[in-house]
């Protein structure tokens, strides 16, 4: 009886949930489409485990070609589950109204490509959003640029020269990375030699994707590629303290963290870290600016709702009493190669002259 209930339920709990949300809406809309179509155990089987044997292999052996199909494969799934609510919007038409099954079949498959093509395509140029955060008058008119969570190893570095491009041409002053950069272990520095060639001064944080791999690796790559690495340190830039702690699941690792960094009086203070957490201590140790990622904003509705049980504070500018908090929704992308909903994005922080 211990083995059904620590083993046994809960997979059966997760496999009906993979199968009901990832796999039904599919098989229901190909059966729907293609009358004479057969469901096979074979197929099902293919179907049901494919995805996940794709990126089983991908993690054991790291080539374009695996990264590519684990790419393909995950963002198939993400199409299934955009196609879920509009499966369960047909079914219960259909108890109502008796719907013509195989033109809703192809109607459900068209709707369910066309939204997966455009949530595709909305990952694929981050856009640009300048947010103006009130400072002193000696940092009016400078200009950084934060990009959060582009995942290469999930994305490649391909993904990354395109955001690298995107970031030079805005000719910003700073650019701060806050986490998650790279998601897959042994990433070389070839594969994102890109940063090498930002034209501004960078700084990196660690997100939980690197802790999960080669973090101490990643770090000297990053360093050799003239990228600084903050981990629970405070450098001096120019009357600016900036300060950046290491990702950590305790929500109490701002607080703690802070304890042992001295605030620099006469300093404009900066904290990057990875989560959004932490920011009621930020703002008690006196900092200004607080910049974080991780959440993607939900990256595909309706995630965003399950997210936000999470991180009340999602995406978005949020003040804390003299505090400015902001959660960028992620430059690139985990998982599924797809957004909808949220806009990959390379956040511009304008700071303007404070008003009495």
């Amino acid at each position: 009886m211990r083995f059904v209930n620590r083993y046994l339920l809960p997979g059966a709990v997760i496999s009906a949930f993979y199968f009901g949300l990832f796999m039904y809406p599919l098989l229901r809309m190909l059966t729907l489409a293609f009358p004479g179509m057969q469901m096979t155990t074979p197929l099902l089987l293919v179907v049901f485990t494919g995805p996940l044997i794709i990126r089983l292999i991908f993690e054991a052996y790291r080539h374009p070609v695996t990264r590519w199909a684990a790419s393909l494969a995950f963002t198939w799934l993400g199409v299934c589950f955009l196609s879920f609510p509009i499966v369960l919007a047909f079914e219960i038409f259909n108890l109502l109204l008796d719907l013509p099954q195989q033109l809703s079949g192809v109607i459900l498959l068209c709707l369910s490509a066309a939204l997966g093509l455009a949530a595709f395509l909305n990952t694929q140029i981050p856009a640009v959003r300048t947010i103006n955060i009130p400072a002193p008058a000696r940092l009016n008119g400078l200009r950084f640029a934060q990009i959060s969570d582009v995942h290469v190893g999930s994305r490649s570095g391909r993904f990354l020269t395109r955001v690298v491009k995107g970031v030079n041409r805005l000719n910003v002053d700073r650019v701060l990375i806050t986490g998650d950069l790279i998601d897959f272990r042994a990433i070389s520095e070839t594969e994102v030699g890109a940063l090498a060639t930002l034209n501004a001064p960078t700084h990196f944080i660690i997100g939980n994707h690197e802790r999960y791999v080669d973090v101490d690796d990643i770090c000297t790559r990053l360093t050799n590629l003239n990228v600084q690495v903050l981990r629970d340190s405070s450098i001096d830039l120019d009357g600016i303290q900036l300060v950046g702690i290491d990702d950590a699941d305790a929500r109490s690792q701002v607080e703690n963290l802070l304890a042992r960094i001295p605030a620099e009086p006469d300093r404009y203070r900066i904290l990057l870290y990875h989560r959004p957490d932490g920011a009621e201590a930020a703002a008690a140790w006196g900092a200004h600016l607080m910049l974080c990622g991780h959440t993607h904003g939900g990256q595909i509705f309706p995630m965003n709702f399950l997210v936000k049980r999470v991180y009340n504070r999602i995406k978005g500018l949020y003040q804390i009493g003299d505090l400015h908090l902001y959660v960028s929704p992620g430059t690139g992308t985990w998982g599924p190669v797809l957004r909808l909903g949220t806009r990959s994005e390379i956040t511009v922080i304008k700071f303007c002259q404070e008003t009495q």
